[in-house]
């Protein structure tokens, strides 16, 4: 009898096992269909992204547009950013730089001394173009030359106004370089020193073994980005965090911080490279603010708007911690960004007062080409990079890099400065740079004449 009631103990057991068997099978395979199914909705969403996103690019630059058809997907392409790249305080977050409302006006030539308007720009050995001509074809919305200290030509488009200040892209990365020359210079930096000296909270691995001075030549070891335009790569995740973008793909919060401490470990050894990345510079501005004790905008405007004597209050583009854009964020009007131009051309100096230690210069522009160079040529020249700033050693030109068109140039040779504000399409256009170059040796040449 015992026997039997044992049999069935363990025919029971046996059932209730397959029970909990099955069960767990099932929660099992309901956990998997529902992570595939929330993989399979990222997917969509970075497909559904990425077509709206190629649509956009790919339309014509004179699309006609309403103000309310412009959002944050769309606001840094054509047709969208004829209006947009000279109006960002509209779609991204920005802090005011303030200006000095009883600043002097720019001295400016009003009479085309120059007579640049009729100078013709050799595009090819065959092919002579009207300055205003070639300009127009690169979709120039502010165009701006100092000569002798003053402003000798100017030109506006696509709706922009002396006032309106146009977002600088990269060209920002060249005031982050200046402004932490200067901490160094006053002793509250050490070139030489790791990032966790100032930050010890980053908890960023990437930049082991690297100095502030790999940072400002983009010497550190961050993966490749892939494209900003492809829903999940770096670059597209880092433009949702900068406020670029909209948010989506995981991001509930736009913190720069939490994108750079993703990054654990270098991809190769701190200045065995140049590596160009956005992150090196923001990094540097939060140092900034950190030895500072001063938000960003405060800083620029204490190191460069007041001392130049800024006429227009400037922004710079912020995240939801409070930290800067320091990378691509900086926007200002064409005539200011000139007088940033023209203490460039005077190392440092602006009407006799001096802004940037003349050490920035002698470690930048006086420097030969060395390695690790730059992957960029123009003309069949290597663009060199310190600092945070480039250079065209033949030419003997110091000068800004920003995004579709965004250029600060000194031309020392000729002691010329030429603002370019555009509206390219992409970065890709070697054409557009190769211009852009053609123009400036053009103008340099007439200058000296």
């Amino acid at each position: 009898m015992s026997f039997i009631i044992s049999l069935f103990l363990i025919k029971k057991m046996f059932i209730n096992f397959k029970a909990v068997y099955q069960s767990s099978q099932i929660f099992i395979m309901i956990c998997f269909l529902f992570i595939s199914s929330q993989t399979r909705a990222q997917d969509i969403e970075a497909t559904n992204i990425n077509k709206k996103l190629n649509a956009i690019r790919d339309m014509p630059f004179n699309t006609p547009f309403e103000r309310s058809d412009i959002n944050l997907l769309n606001w840094q392409h054509w047709p969208y950013s004829r209006y947009a790249s000279h109006h960002p305080r509209e779609f991204i977050p920005m802090a005011t730089i303030h200006s000095d409302p009883d600043a002097p006006a720019l001295d400016e030539s009003k009479n085309d001394t120059f007579n640049l308007k009729k100078l013709r720009v050799s595009v090819d050995n065959e092919k002579d173009v009207l300055l205003l001509d070639l300009l127009k074809s690169i979709q120039m919305k502010g165009f701006a030359v100092m000569y002798g200290g003053k402003l000798v030509f100017e030109t506006y488009d696509q709706g922009m106004q002396k006032h309106d200040i146009q977002i600088l892209q990269s060209s920002s990365k060249t005031f982050t370089g200046m402004l932490i020359h200067k901490l160094a210079n006053e002793g509250l930096l050490d070139l030489g020193a790791n990032v966790d000296e100032y930050l010890p909270d980053l908890d960023a691995g990437v930049f082991k073994g690297s100095t502030l001075q790999h940072m400002l030549d983009m010497e550190v070891g961050f993966p490749d980005f892939g494209s900003y335009h492809k829903a999940g790569d770096y670059g597209y995740l880092s433009e949702i965090h900068l406020g670029l973008k909209p948010k989506g793909l995981g991001v509930e919060r736009r913190s720069v911080l939490s994108f750079v401490q993703q990054f654990q470990e270098p991809t190769f050894t701190a200045g065995s490279k140049f590596s160009y990345n956005d992150m090196n510079t923001q990094v540097l501005a939060m140092i900034a603010q950190q030895v500072t004790g001063k938000r960003y905008a405060q800083l620029m405007e204490e190191t460069f708007w007041r001392p130049l004597k800024a006429r227009y209050d400037g922004a710079v583009a912020v995240d939801e911690d409070g930290n800067p854009g320091a990378s691509f964020g900086m926007a200002t009007t064409l005539r200011d960004a000139a007088r940033f131009g023209q203490m460039m051309l005077q190392r440092g100096s602006y009407k006799g007062r001096r802004i940037i230690p003349e050490s920035y210069f002698q470690s930048t522009f006086d420097q030969p080409l060395t390695e690790p160079f730059s992957t960029y040529k123009l003309l069949g020249q290597i663009e060199d990079y310190r600092n945070q700033v480039w250079m065209l050693r033949d030419d003997a030109l110091m000068y800004t890099v920003g995004s579709f068109g965004q250029f600060i140039f000194a031309d020392y040779d000729n002691q010329v400065v030429i603002v370019f504000m555009a509206n390219w399409q992409s970065n890709s256009d070697l054409e557009n740079n190769e211009n852009l170059l053609r123009i400036v040796r053009s103008i340099g040449k007439q200058m000296s004449r």
